[in-house]
């Protein structure tokens, strides 16, 4: 049997209260889907800075499995988090999918979204999202043992959305030194990345 202390270990570490830690702290950008209410705007730009913020985490995850290598120790934390990347992607595309979501019920007209959709703001933002559907949707054991050695190269598309979700972002954002703030710190993680891979090999699964 199972002492209290390894059951209470085990339900922290638990995928469900995982989710329940990336997504309650962004609780207020949820509160769009129950309150006829709600102010769009604000909801869009609410989940949309968390979208980012667990891409970013996300994007981390490698850089910080080698610094682990580097400095030794906490490598079965490294595990854990080498385990959770996918989650944290589909945490991103989660509120992502809010983000589009506010936007549609704020414009309220398909005619209005289509004349969005020529627009640069817009039309890039709708390929990002599109990479995050392909990304959300591939992020299982199924089609990580159908695709093979494919599915990795397919992740690879988390770069360009990433890239053209901040674009578009700087695209409509009114204070544009934000936008640029934003882009530097996602742009952290692969910068530090090439030094760290050279230093030792990642934590493997």
């Amino acid at each position: 049997m199972w002492s209290p202390m390894a059951l209470l270990q085990a339900t922290v570490q638990s995928v469900p209260v995982f989710y329940l830690a990336m997504l309650w702290p962004g609780q207020s950008a949820f509160r769009g889907l129950w309150n006829a209410d709600a102010y769009y705007p604000a909801l869009m730009f609410d989940s949309g800075v968390w979208s980012v913020w667990l891409l970013i985490a996300t994007l981390s995850v490698t850089p910080t499995l080698l610094l682990i290598n580097r400095i030794g120790g906490g490598q079965g934390f490294g595990r854990w988090l080498l385990r959770r990347r996918r989650h944290l992607g589909l945490g991103s595309a989660t509120y992502a999918a809010l983000h589009l979501w506010y936007y549609l019920a704020d414009e309220r007209s398909l005619t209005a979204v289509l004349f969005d959709m020529w627009h640069l703001e817009f039309a890039v933002a709708w390929l990002s999202f599109a990479f995050f559907v392909v990304l959300a949707l591939t992020s299982n054991n199924w089609s990580v043992r159908r695709l093979g050695r494919k599915w990795k190269s397919l992740h690879l598309l988390v770069y360009p959305a990433a890239a053209l979700a901040l674009w578009h972002w700087y695209l409509l954002d009114w204070y544009v030194g934000r936008s640029i703030f934003w882009c530097c710190v996602c742009l952290a993680p692969l910068l530090v990345r090439p030094a760290l891979r050279r230093m030792r090999r990642p934590i493997q699964p």
